[in-house]
């Protein structure tokens, strides 16, 4: 499995002139699972992926449905939130690290969090995320990260 370096937590304001949506670049078939218990965010998320050309989605709003869709969907990469109703993020990484599936173990892990605080970057790496986002997500960075993982 080849490793992706993590995403740094910081990030600049969003300018209008910086951002010009690659649709014509992103493949559309690249599977992502979504994992947020806000349906809000979560079809926020859906909508800027779609935006960007990604459009083969799947959105579980639990940790138990992640479980199931990682197995039905076999997503490319999971971009998953680290506060989930029944039980973490980091518990749900672990899970799907010792998963029985090796396609499940071996998932492009993405943390999305509220806010940065002071060693997540060490603790996501530590439960095998690829990197960390936080909240409000940047188009252009997502766009980048998922490019980097084709």
């Amino acid at each position: 499995m080849q490793t992706h370096s993590l995403v740094p937590m910081s990030y600049r304001p969003l300018q209008v002139y910086d951002y010009v949506p690659p649709v014509a670049l992103a493949p559309a078939n690249l599977r992502i699972l979504i994992v947020n218990e806000d349906m809000r965010s979560a079809d926020s998320l859906k909508r800027t992926l779609h935006d960007l050309g990604y459009f083969t989605t799947v959105t579980a709003y639990s940790a138990r449905r992640a479980l199931v869709a990682a197995v039905d969907f076999s997503p490319a990469v999971v971009l998953l939130d680290l506060e989930l109703p029944d039980m973490t993020g980091y518990q749900l990484a672990r899970k799907l690290r010792s998963h029985p599936r090796r396609y499940v173990r071996q998932l492009p892990l993405l943390a999305i969090a509220e806010r940065a605080v002071s060693g997540d970057l060490d603790r996501t790496r530590a439960a095998g995320f690829i990197g960390c986002l936080t909240k409000p997500v940047l188009p252009m960075v997502l766009n980048d990260i998922l490019r980097k993982l084709q």
